[in-house]
């Protein structure tokens, strides 16, 4: 599942953090976090920056899952690809459950700030290794894990085309306003006209940022009639939290607050479950 919109500050980083750590604890699912946006913000929400420099420097990041090396030049690839590494090699264990199957846990591949190079490069057949060398990675990792979820940058650039060419679901975060509607309708006329996509992903829309007072639902409305959207917006929304928001003397998983997941937590796991159908994870 690709986390996806073109528009930015909808809450993607929120919703692959949040939602698919609790999926993973309240289905029990192997599931792993990608974070293929050259930001990194879902790594820096969940890592330290101890941690994340150490495991940078180890080389267990998403820039080594597309090149075994860094050139010299940030406009150019390694000349042979290779094969990608395997998945524990690159990535970090989150979560673990106790006196459990080991194999049931939370893992990430954390982002790279290297990732932005591949906007520079405007030479497309010079990344199409990069792009087949990912692919091959996520189809390893599909044979390991319950559930893939990719944290994707908000354009439609070569990261982007990356994600949607494996997915087969994009999870479309939207906040209700116009702007980020203008978003969903962008990405998915973006997916419907990319000659390079033979089987095309599944939308699935989340309602995120919902006040929980004084709430005009005008825009909510629409997108729910709307004949092409209403059908794939999931029934549940996310609403606007400060458990969920992001704080510097804090780094985890909202729903790990001592004292003060309870209060996204029943929502969080409404959305887990209407997943869990769409998906069919059983």
């Amino acid at each position: 599942m690709a986390v996806l919109n073109m528009k930015g500050g909808v809450g993607k980083t929120t919703i692959s953090a949040h939602v698919f750590r609790h999926l993973y604890s309240h289905l029990r699912k192997r599931v792993l976090l990608v974070d293929l946006d050259p930001q990194f913000n879902l790594t820096q929400a969940v890592l330290t920056e101890k941690k994340y420099e150490s495991h940078k420097a180890d080389g267990r990041t998403i820039f080594s899952v597309m090149e075994d090396t860094a050139p010299a030049s940030i406009f150019k690839v390694t000349s042979t690809v290779g094969s990608p590494p395997s998945l524990d090699q690159v990535s970090v264990k989150l979560r673990q459950f106790q006196n459990t199957n080991p194999e049931i846990n939370l893992l990430l591949v954390p982002g790279d700030f290297g990732l932005v190079k591949y906007s520079m490069i405007e030479a497309t057949n010079v990344l199409a290794p990069i792009k087949t060398r990912f692919s091959q990675f996520i189809e390893g990792c599909r044979q390991e894990r319950d559930l893939v979820c990719i944290d994707c940058n908000p354009s439609s650039s070569f990261l982007t085309m990356c994600a949607l060419q494996v997915a087969t679901h994009v999870l479309v975060p939207v906040r209700p306003d116009r702007y980020s509607i203008l978003g969903l309708r962008m990405l998915n006329r973006y997916i419907a006209d990319l000659p390079i996509l033979s089987r095309k992903p599944a939308l699935m829309v989340l309602l995120n940022g919902v006040k929980s007072s004084g709430y005009d639902p005008t825009v909510e409305n629409a997108l729910r009639s709307d004949p092409d959207f209403g059908p794939a917006t999931l029934a549940n929304s996310l609403h606007i939290s400060r458990v969920l928001e992001a704080s510097p003397g804090y780094t985890g998983f909202a729903t790990d607050k001592r004292g003060q997941g309870w209060r996204v937590t029943p929502r969080i796991t409404a959305i887990v479950m209407e997943l869990k159908s769409a998906l069919g994870l059983t």
